[in-house]
């Protein structure tokens, strides 16, 4: 079989090797600009958001299955081309996907399906978002509204810091804001995959940036209970699903809600059509299923059909994203053929699973000790798993 990927990023790669440790005989593309010789994937030139090109790509080579984990290729309507063309894709409609492309859209579904969302307002003026900010109550965040060009959450605790941080904004664009109130809690992402009919939750993690910049993810996330998902499900995800269906197709594909717990309540702060940053990473250490077949029967809307849910291991994962340049010059501690480290043109991101968590943590400190800056080490080994 031939398989598509679009997208030039980490979770592209990943998802090339999951594919390619589980089914070797497959003959795996991946869009992308750089060019080297690879026993995972090939990759092949072509811009992720060019739609056109790649759908000439496909039909040219036989591509069996195309998926998308590239923002670009699903704003600019992949799955609508594909599907018009009825060539089996994973990726949800361009429509569909809005509410994870645009966070004001997202906060306006959220508001009315009833959905805990912290409170917030939608500005386009300056001026107007200015006069809102001065009479809130700090700490607030300030999000942008396009989220491909822009998913930072910017935290101020002064009027004056939001104030340098909306003027900055507002110089170099004039899209709208979206001012949130600040929950102090780390945040939890929480993911399900959807054939357009059912839903199956996939993981929840949490994270935590420690003062020197090192992120640490950690899952399963123990708040993250069976009975939970079950109100996710009823209350978050189907009203949702329901409501995207209204007014565009059914959402086929991943759908991330990035959560915050306070006071025993749970608030929906934004959404994701696919992985964020460095996730698929530390889902895959505990992945137990045949990704690539879950995720053909979702595009064809055979989830429920094929599948009890997404079946993970017993064990704990845990992740540290850390600045390359806190490595020595050795680089041996990555290999192209490992799912556990990689790295993107910044960071190196080591997951190690383990019986319980701080024996996860442990094995990546065995991992990291003979490569790594070593105070920071030290700092990292005496730290509790506070996630």
């Amino acid at each position: 079989m031939k398989i598509l990927i679009t997208g030039s990023n980490l979770y592209a790669v990943l998802l090339a090797k999951i594919f390619k440790l589980q089914n070797n005989e497959f003959d795996i593309y991946v869009t992308t600009d750089e060019n080297f010789d690879s026993n995972i994937y090939t990759p092949v030139n072509i811009n992720e958001n060019d739609i056109s090109s790649i759908l000439d790509f496909v039909k040219n080579n036989g591509i069996d299955f195309t998926v998308s984990t590239s923002n670009f290729s699903v704003i600019n309507g992949l799955a609508d081309v594909f599907n018009k063309e009825k060539l089996p894709v994973f990726a949800p409609f361009a429509q569909s996907a809005r509410i994870t492309l645009f966070n004001s859209l997202a906060k306006k579904i959220l508001y009315k399906l009833k959905i805990n969302t912290p409170r917030f307002g939608i500005f386009d003026r300056e001026n107007v978002v200015l006069d809102y900010v001065r009479h809130s109550a700090f700490p607030i965040e300030i999000l942008k509204d396009f989220t491909i060009t822009d998913r930072n959450r910017y935290f101020c605790q002064t009027y004056l810091k939001a104030k340098e941080i909306l003027q900055k904004i507002y110089d170099n664009n004039n899209e709208k804001i979206i001012i949130e109130k600040y929950i102090d809690s780390n945040p939890i992402n929480l993911y399900f995959i959807t054939d357009g009919y059912n839903a199956f939750p996939i993981i929840g993690l949490e994270k935590e940036i420690k003062e020197d910049g090192v992120e640490v993810i950690c899952a399963p996330n123990k708040l993250i209970s069976e009975e939970f998902l079950i109100n996710i499900l009823q209350k978050t995800i189907y009203p949702l699903l329901d409501d995207i269906a209204k007014f565009s197709q059914s959402y086929v594909g991943i759908i991330g809600l990035k959560i915050k717990f306070e006071k025993n309540n749970y608030y929906v702060l934004e959404f994701y059509n696919n992985f964020d940053s460095y996730d698929f990473q530390v889902f895959l250490s505990l992945l137990e299923d045949n990704w690539f077949k879950i995720l053909y029967d979702a595009s064809n809307g055979s989830l429920a059909d094929n599948h009890d849910g997404i079946k993970l291991s017993d064990n704990y994962s845990y992740t540290l994203v850390i600045d390359k340049t806190r490595f020595n010059n050795d680089n041996s501690i990555y290999s192209e053929e490992d799912l556990y480290i990689s790295e993107d043109a910044k960071n190196m991101i080591i997951t190690g699973t383990g019986l319980t968590q701080n024996k996860a943590k442990a094995n990546v400190l065995s991992l990291i000790k003979p490569y790594f800056d070593e105070n920071i080490y030290k700092k990292l080994e005496k730290e509790e798993i506070k996630v």
